[in-house]
């Protein structure tokens, strides 16, 4: 692998390359991850970069929306308009490579370990700024991206997905059956689109101890939707960070609420906010059924699948509780 990537990265630098360093990286359930240090001899791009090579696992990524190119276009594009982002560098067949960004993302880190205790607390509101930055930047900027039917609501047309995905399941689920049917009653009327980042969180979020949040990673679902889907999604108590009951936390939903606002100058109505946290848990309920039936069915033996599978049951009490306050 390291002369493939030497050779690609000197073709595509205009200079002689040499690697000094290249590990790889704990992955996700998505992908493979190695850190690279690159030296370039000559050229534009003359000196060290510290990168990360993105390649997806075997098989098709979980839940993915975006097709590579797809995914560069829009870091290219976010990159351009000020959002904190790594700078892409390349495509490379089915990967990225990308600006490597110093930085924390583990919640429980984040919550706990002294390091970060002078940036803790402007944490959820740099999150909400950021968010509003995404959103500002136009969905027509980068072509091609998916989004509901025209005169469909971004809501009802993910839910028709969603519930395709739940009948595919061949169990009863009645948790999430009774879910679907409120979420159906609810949706939102067809409103204002922006491009929604679709795993907003932290997790998703680089921190560093110093500088606070350096960047938003993770873009391979997003699409075309309603801003309240990446709002909603923070506030699963499955990520961590946000109050709950005798849980350490970054501060109150209401701290990333209000900085989105402030910085949007756009706020969603408290009945939205509700629907999109009932929507994010159902979302991500469905999500997790589909990854267990993944390691289940022998497409994918993966060990992390079959432990979000397991957890579920988390989420759907939460889900219940979403349902009971509204």
């Amino acid at each position: 692998m390291r002369d493939e990537l030497a050779a690609f990265i000197a073709r595509q630098a205009g200079g002689p390359v040499s690697i000094a360093a290249l590990s790889a990286l704990p992955g996700g359930t998505i992908r493979h991850a190695w850190a690279l240090d690159v030296e370039v001899a000559a050229g534009p791009l003359a000196g060290r970069h510290r990168l990360i090579y993105l390649v997806d696992r075997g098989g098709a990524p979980i839940g993915s929306r975006l097709g590579r190119e797809e995914e560069f276009r829009l870091l290219a594009a976010m990159h351009g308009a000020g959002v904190r982002v790594p700078r892409p560098y390349w495509r490379l067949g089915q990967g990225l490579i990308l600006e490597r960004v110093d930085g924390e993302t583990v919640a429980r880190r984040l919550v706990r370990e002294r390091a970060f205790d002078g940036v803790r607390g402007g944490l959820l509101a740099a999150l909400g700024a950021e968010l509003a930055r995404i959103h500002a930047v136009a969905p027509d900027a980068v072509p091609g991206l998916p989004g509901p039917p025209a005169g469909r609501g971004a809501a009802d047309s993910q839910l028709d997905e969603l519930e395709r995905e739940l009948a595919e399941s061949g169990e009863p689920q009645p948790a999430l059956e009774l879910a679907l049917r409120w979420l159906r009653a609810r949706a939102p009327a067809p409103g204002r689109l922006v491009i929604v980042h679709g795993d907003y969180r932290l997790g998703n979020a680089v921190v560093h101890p110093e500088r606070g949040l350096a960047a938003v990673l993770d873009w391979e679902l997003a699409h075309v939707g309603d801003a309240g889907e990446d709002l909603g999604w923070l506030c699963l108590r499955f990520w961590g960070g946000v109050d709950f009951p005798g849980e350490p936390a970054l501060g109150s939903k209401e701290r990333f609420f209000d900085a989105y606002a402030a910085a949007s100058g756009w706020r969603l109505p408290p009945d939205l906010l509700h629907y999109w946290e009932v929507f994010a848990h159902f979302r991500w309920a469905v999500i997790m059924l589909r990854q267990v039936r993944r390691h289940l069915s022998g497409v994918e033996r993966n060990i992390e699948l079959a432990a979000i599978g397991r957890r579920r049951a988390e989420v759907e009490w939460d889900l219940l509780r979403c349902l009971q306050e509204g």
